[in-house]
């Protein structure tokens, strides 16, 4: 097994950046959902809004650039995170007012890495005869493996996975919602593919982990399994 893509995703719920390398810390991926966006208006103005609630998110892509997180979307060109136009953009978009701030520690749903066997992917692919592009999966790691391991994520929960001198701690399988139906690109859904999911693999894909040795990483480094 190899790692075959990183990706980082400097806003939740927004698309990310493709990295060639980065530095796996006790939080996640260096830079891996830092920012938020937030509705003063909702019942708990003080939670992250997810594009579970609001798809719109999706539209807008984060990415470092010289140091600095930026925002791009539609009718937004590469834009400071910070700037007002960033918040204008967001609010016609998602129809709300929202605000974007940094979340200490990362704005993660239960843990702050989460990987995906490239294998697992082919093999949803080809039960529903269509291409799964698995950027719909957002994981942070991408792992080439033999197609004969497809689904051997599962198997991983509760053990370790080395990647040269980085250990990480494999938490949990990665429950799957309705942002999974959404083409990265279009944007359109294909409900179809949850349900495929719920009804094969109790609606999972990937592991979720904790970083327990921390270290950098890159692409076409090996991992290793074994029991904790």
């Amino acid at each position: 097994m190899e790692i075959s893509e990183i990706w980082r995703y400097p806003v939740k719920s927004m698309a990310g950046e493709r990295v060639p390398s980065a530095q796996l810390g006790t939080r996640g991926l260096e830079g891996d959902r830092g920012i938020a966006a937030f509705d003063p208006g909702s019942r708990r103005p003080g939670h992250p809004v997810s594009a579970r609630r609001l798809p719109g998110l999706l539209r807008f892509r984060a990415r470092w650039e010289d140091g600095a997180v930026v925002v791009e979307g539609p009718d937004l060109p590469p834009t400071p995170w910070r700037e007002k136009a960033v918040q204008e953009r967001l609010a016609d978009v998602c129809r709300r007012r929202l605000e974007l701030a940094e979340v200490d520690g990362g704005a993660f749903d239960d843990a702050p890495l989460h990987l995906v066997l490239l294998p697992s992917v082919a093999a949803v692919s080809a039960e529903l005869g269509r291409e799964v592009d698995k950027r719909r999966f957002r994981a942070n790691l991408f792992i080439a493996a033999d197609g004969l391991m497809s689904g051997a994520e599962r198997g991983w929960v509760g053990s370790q996975l080395a990647i040269g001198k980085v250990v990480l701690r494999v938490m949990a399988e990665c429950p799957r919602c309705v942002v999974t139906t959404r083409d990265p690109d279009s944007h359109e859904q294909w409900p179809a593919l949850l349900r495929h999911l719920a009804a094969t693999r109790e609606a999972t894909m990937g592991v979720y982990a904790h970083v327990s040795d921390p270290g950098w990483v890159a692409l076409g480094d090996r991992l290793a399994a074994s029991r904790a």
